[in-house]
């Protein structure tokens, strides 16, 4: 009912907006050239090309005609970024650091930031998707001034805001797999101070790939949100609030199983996914932000934004396995309820030298309730079967009753110094403290878990945990621009992200340590020939301590999340943009890793059988990867047609530590291509697409799953194609 409530608002709001947004100012914006696009990656408005850090960033309006409506699509486009589904709970992957950890008590390495607010929990990842004013990807540790354990790097989404003008926009989406994809939003301007925006969408298909079971399709999508802010702001005063409501009600991630520990199938020729249990995902959110805002004559400024969020997550797996006579479903609820604040101070950014201050508080409160569940039993087993009475359905093999506290404080200063009228120094530090507890229990009853003759046992396993971990990190910087349009710079930044604790169910809590990384980047960025061209680069190296691996265990053997002790990642990235008189542009971005785990690293499998991984390949990390675009606008008449083509390569890379060829992708290309027609007055634009375009079956994650005891395999959508048109007033 508040979807509801907030859609229709969405809708009613637009009508008379409509009416007066021909009074409406626009905003000027020098697009020179290129353009530019301004940041706030540095936690100020800088221009992309002037900001002294690795970054890829993207304007809300490209994104949309891209059909990129979900951060797992920012892989497609990005050549730095993988994102792994994980069965229901995705992590993001940077320069090949990422936290498989989707636990209730994992960290991501590369968090997702919306509108500046952080949450732990990965199933809610694609739920600010829409009225996007840009995303940046940062690269590399933010620690010092950007949240929390971002040892990989930084997914900023940054929604846009209410203005002081009238306007709106729409658009919708038709296409193959029963797609329907709507977005609509309004702005309003009810005084020279105060302004109300409300956006919403709702995205739709059936399932991409089909499944032989009770469940007959998975990677289907039912997503709709509603979002409404206000702004007030007057003088040095503003003062911003948003309310959002998320609903996602969907079949969930088709999963392909197959042998565990290989051989890998054959991909080539996709049919249905064998099935055998229903399974089915769940998604209601509701998320609160708001920050205040002032600025002194003395060109000081005080913020503090806050959030506080709230989500119910229902995932159910089909964990059905050759080692268990049963149709067996992993069933999965949480309700993570987080809260943030933080308070920072600043001068003028355009002061020689520039400070930044503050201080970060996280909480997070998540109830687990989950566990292996057997449906109904089969061969002997079965209803009217020989050993029917030993059977054990409806009945939990293992039963998760947790309740999960984690808190994080820190404060943070960063200064920026002009040596000269060309070199800066940058300087900064951070000190966090962690705080993880974990109180409840799980329950085994081994005939419905292990085997329909073991003994009648219910076990009860505490599953109690208690961690605390306080560390520093810090930035150190130089920045030299030689003239205007150039940008050279080296930095140093420490990276950390806590430790936890995790359970199989048969053991108490089993720790692991917190890890550390320290990183070394030069860098440059060239805006030339009255910016239609810019070219940009940089070299990094980073070195690991106590990298955070993991691995799905069996319930009877060791934990998931181990410590695997150093790993070297070296690396290399360039972009270059080109505006080929006023109708063509080009874009190539390329990147190349290396990456290795250090020597004399054991450590046990899923099964528990100890594995030397020494000298192996971080998981997530491809070799080389680059992206390519071609844009051709047409005249036509009193408008243009402009063609777009993109593709991207990836070098083969793993899933797991282990570096086990069942479980990873070989090397793929896949290239997206469309033809649009907008008018010179008007403000609409049609588009006609095609994704995927050879259809190629392309991995998204693969894993050695010792709970069904089977390999997981899940894949990158098919070839769509369709139509999408939008207006804006």
């Amino acid at each position: 009912m508040k979807l509801n409530f907030l859609l229709v608002s969405v809708s009613a709001f637009a009508l008379p907006t409509i009416a007066m947004a021909q009074d409406a100012a626009s905003e000027s914006q020098d697009q020179a050239g290129l353009g530019d696009i301004i940041v706030t990656a540095n936690r100020t408005a800088s221009s992309a090309q002037d900001t002294p850090t690795a970054l890829n960033v993207y304007s809300g309006d490209s994104l949309r005609d891209a059909g990129i409506a979900s951060v797992r699509d920012l892989a497609t486009i990005d050549p730095s970024v993988n994102i792994s589904p994980s069965a229901g709970a995705a992590y993001v992957a940077v320069r090949g650091i990422a936290s498989t950890d989707v636990t209730e008590i994992g960290d991501p390495s590369v968090p997702v930031s919306r509108d500046g607010f952080y949450t732990n929990r990965s199933f809610s990842l694609n739920s600010s998707m829409y009225d996007l004013a840009r995303i940046e990807v940062l690269k590399g540790p933010q620690g010092t001034l950007n949240g929390r354990n971002s040892t990989g790097g930084l997914v900023s989404i940054i929604t846009n805001r209410p203005k002081f003008e009238n306007g709106g926009y729409a658009s919708v989406e038709a296409a193959n797999f029963g797609t329907f994809n709507g977005e609509m939003g309004a702005n309003l301007a009810v005084s020279d101070t105060f302004a109300i925006r409300a956006s919403g969408t709702y995205l739709t298909h059936d399932g991409y790939r089909k499944i032989d079971g009770p469940t007959t399709s998975g990677d289907d999508e039912d997503f709709a949100s509603g979002r409404i802010q206000a702004l007030y702001a007057s003088g040095g005063l503003s003062a911003w609030v948003s309310y959002q409501h998320d609903s996602r009600t969907v079949n969930g991630d088709a999963i392909l199983r197959g042998t565990l520990g290989g051989p890998k199938p054959s991909f080539s020729d996709l049919g249905a996914f064998p099935g055998n249990s229903a399974q089915k995902t769940t998604l209601e959110g509701d998320r609160v932000r708001w920050e205040l805002a002032y600025s002194t004559d003395s060109n000081l400024n005080f913020i503090y934004a806050g959030g506080f969020d709230s989500q119910n997550w229902v995932n159910v797996l089909d964990a059905t396995g050759p080692e268990y006579p049963a149709n067996r479903q992993f069933r999965q609820n949480e309700r993570p309820k987080t809260w943030n604040h933080e308070f920072r101070v600043s001068n003028d950014s355009s002061s020689r030298l520039f400070f930044q201050a503050g201080y970060f508080r996280f909480s997070e409160n998540n109830t687990v309730d989950s566990g292996l569940y057997n449906l109904d039993m089969t061969g002997l087993f079965a209803d009217g079967g020989p050993l029917e009475v030993l059977g054990q359905p409806d009945q939990y093999g293992i039963k998760f009753d947790y309740k999960i506290r984690t808190r994080s404080q820190a404060v943070f200063a960063q200064v920026d110094y002009d040596l000269t009228d060309r070199l800066e120094i940058s300087l900064g530090g951070r000190y966090t403290w962690d705080k993880k507890t974990r109180s409840g229990q799980a329950l085994l009853f081994l005939p419905a878990l292990a085997s329909p003759f073991a003994p009648a046992l219910r076990l009860t396993t505490p599953g109690d945990g208690n961690l605390s971990d306080s560390q520093p990190t810090w930035h150190a910087g130089l920045n030299f621009r030689p003239k205007p349009d150039t940008l050279i710079y080296a930095k140093y930044d420490r990276g950390y992200k806590s430790g936890g604790f995790n359970s199989n169910g048969s053991s108490a809590a089993v720790p692991y340590d917190s890890e550390q990384l320290d990183a070394f980047e030069i860098g440059t960025k060239n805006s030339l020939l009255g910016n239609t061209l810019q070219i940009n680069g940089d070299v990094f190296y980073s070195n690991y301590r106590g990298y955070q691996a993991s691995q799905t265990s069996d319930v009877l053997q060791g934990s998931g999340i181990f410590n695997v002790g150093s790993a070297k990642i070296f690396g290399a990235e360039a972009e270059v943009k080109a505006l080929l008189g006023k109708a063509t542009r080009i874009g190539l971005n390329a990147a190349y890793l290396h990456t290795r785990f250090g020597n004399g690293i054991v450590v046990n499998d899923g099964d528990g059988n100890p594995q030397d991984i020494s000298g192996n390949r971080l998981p997530n990390a491809p070799s080389f990867t680059v992206t390519g675009s071609f844009d051709q606008d047409i005249a036509v008449g009193a408008g243009k047609i402009t063609a777009h083509a993109d593709a991207k390569y990836s070098s083969k890379y793993y899933f797991s530590a282990f570096n086990l060829d069942d479980i990873s992708t070989a090397s793929f290309v896949v290239a997206n291509a469309s033809i649009g027609y907008e008018p010179d007055h008007g403000g609409w634009k049609v588009i006609a697409f095609v994704r995927n375009i050879f259809d190629k079956n392309v991995l998204a994650y693969a894993q050695q799953n010792f709970v069904s005891h089977t390999n997981n395999y899940q894949f990158q959508p098919p070839r769509t194609y369709g139509v999408r048109a939008s207006v804006s007033f």
